[in-house]
């Protein structure tokens, strides 16, 4: 299926479920399988498909699994300007491209984008307040026959065994008061809102921007200019820090910058998955379909979560990627674990292969049970295999880069990791530690920055080939996505007819009458 063909299907689909008043019905098979609207993806397309363009290369992974540390070693010589995720700036996007001259202009939410989120903010709170009011109806019925029948036990109780029986023998049923009902309604409301993303989201972008005071960002300009990496860092905390002004109203930062690496390259530096706040983690999930390569960061201590094979799943099966990584983050941690001490006898080469080898195989493992289930994608699959686990850490890197201030780490709270870091690896090898040369040399032989940028020059010299697969693959993938929506709303329409036509009316009315009788 070609572009226009996919577009023309997806424009007939989204027209009928709105004649059909389908749109609610179909929400969850939408957010399911990353069925996005036809404007955007027509737009999509239109981008993909645009000459001279900059080859799009994804930075994912959950929050916490390194990938602000490897991006400031791969891309800011170590210098930290996408501060870890244990701080709040890494809830921007952050987009970084080859200029001559450092600079970073500020993508604010568009009048449109804003009218957006205040829609489905309104959806939220209906569908929140209808939700708890037939919580609280239905609690308050359960309580009321729970006291009829108890009541009826105890006159039965009296008649029989006479008048002296003590009533309060009873087994009682804690009453909830009225506060409590409501605040058990109002947890149930959020529990059943959370499975969807796209409300919830909005919802909670809403309600930061009402907090921050509604401001016009029309007037703003959205031009930054520093001398260096280190002041461009702190400008941009009144957009992406937690406690900045126009962080809420934030988009993304592109960040324009000399470094070779980036040449012909578009990085993408995306909030975490598993981010509690879902507007980060919805905006990840959007921005995945607009990325050629992606690399997949997973903290070596914990790879490949099912959260990890999630987040695969999407860039691979519902997004059409076929250029992905798998990076094992946070090396040092891997080499530093006892097991691996001993086993290596104290020699970090070894320890380090041995620790890439147990790594690659829970990976080769993963996809050859894949393989087994899914063979129509066997392709991806294999080529995964063939990429092999690169296993880094970008807080080595910049340890090697900023070896000179070793003295001062540990009296500075954001350079104590690193104090910590090589004191660890100093007891675990000693002989890797040994002087100041050995040791920058084995932090730069960890840091493993070679093999990430081996990867990106690789990907640069085959971006014709790579952008003109991926604009086939990703118009198949949201074909077939299209495609499952359909059969998955057809089957649910189905089960609902199926369930009208069997059910019992006398039986309906017989609760109908029940129910009456209870209010009265």
């Amino acid at each position: 299926m070609n572009a226009q063909e996919l577009i023309k299907k997806s424009a007939l689909i989204e027209k009928t479920l709105q004649e059909q008043g389908l749109q609610e019905k179909a929400r969850p098979f939408v957010s399911e399988n990353s069925v996005i609207k036809t404007e955007e993806l027509e737009k999509t397309l239109k981008e993909m498909q645009a000459e001279d363009r900059d080859l799009k290369v994804g930075i994912i992974g959950r929050v916490k699994a390194g990938k602000s540390s490897l991006l400031n070693a791969l891309i800011f010589e170590g210098v930290e300007v996408l501060p870890k995720a244990a701080t709040p700036m890494t809830a921007s996007l952050t987009i970084l491209k080859y200029a001559q001259n450092l600079s970073a202009e500020v993508e604010f939410y568009s009048p449109k984008d804003i009218a957006e989120l205040k829609n489905e903010h309104e959806r939220y709170v209906r569908e929140f307040n209808r939700i708890v009011e037939e919580e609280i109806k239905k609690q308050k019925e359960k309580q009321s026959l729970s006291n009829r029948a108890k009541e009826r036990i105890r006159n039965v109780g009296n008649k029989a065994f006479g008048r002296n029986k003590n009533p309060e023998a009873a087994p009682k049923e804690r009453v909830l008061s009225d506060e409590e009902i409501v605040k058990r309604a109002e947890r149930i409301a959020k529990d059943k809102l959370k499975g969807d993303e796209k409300l919830v989201s909005s919802h909670d972008q809403c309600e930061k921007m009402k907090k921050s005071g509604l401001l016009n960002t029309e007037n703003l300009d959205p031009r930054i200019q520093a001398n260096n990496l280190q002041e461009l860092n702190q400008k941009l905390l009144q957009f992406v820090g937690a406690d900045g002004k126009y962080m809420p109203y934030t988009k993304a930062v592109r960040i324009s910058l000399n470094n070779p690496n980036l040449k012909d390259l578009e990085v993408i530096d995306t909030p975490g998955v598993n981010d509690p706040i879902a507007s980060r983690e919805e905006r990840t999930k959007a921005l995945l379909k607009d990325c050629d390569v992606v690399f997949i960061i997973s903290p070596s201590n914990q790879f490949l979560t099912e959260s990890d094979m999630s987040l695969f799943d999407r860039v691979s099966n519902k997004e059409g990627l076929q250029e992905i990584y798998f990076v094992a983050s946070q090396a040092d941690s891997a080499v530093g674990s006892m097991s691996e001490v001993e086993k290596s006898h104290q020699h970090l080469p070894t320890a380090f292969e041995n620790a890439q080898k147990a790594l690659s195989s829970q990976l080769n493992s993963i996809m050859g049970a894949l393989i087994e289930n899914y063979p129509n994608q066997r392709e991806i699959f294999e080529k995964v295999i063939k990429n092999g686990v690169i296993l880094a850490s970008g807080v080595c890197f910049s340890m090697y880069k900023d070896f000179k201030n070793q003295a001062s780490w540990e009296r500075s709270k954001k350079t104590e990791e690193y104090h910590n870091a090589l004191r660890n690896l100093r007891d675990a090898y000693p002989d890797a530690f040994n002087s100041d040369d050995k040791s920058k040399e084995s932090l730069l032989f960890l840091s493993n920055m070679g093999a990430i940028e081996e990867r990106l020059e690789k990907a640069a010299q085959k971006k014709e080939k790579i952008m003109s697969q991926k604009l086939q693959d990703y118009a198949q993938s949201q074909a077939n996505n299209l495609h499952k929506l359909i059969a998955q709303l057809l089957q649910d329409l189905e089960d609902e007819k199926k369930r009208i036509k069997n059910a019992d009316i006398s039986a309906i009315k017989e609760q109908i009458k029940a129910y009456e009788k209870t209010l009265w």
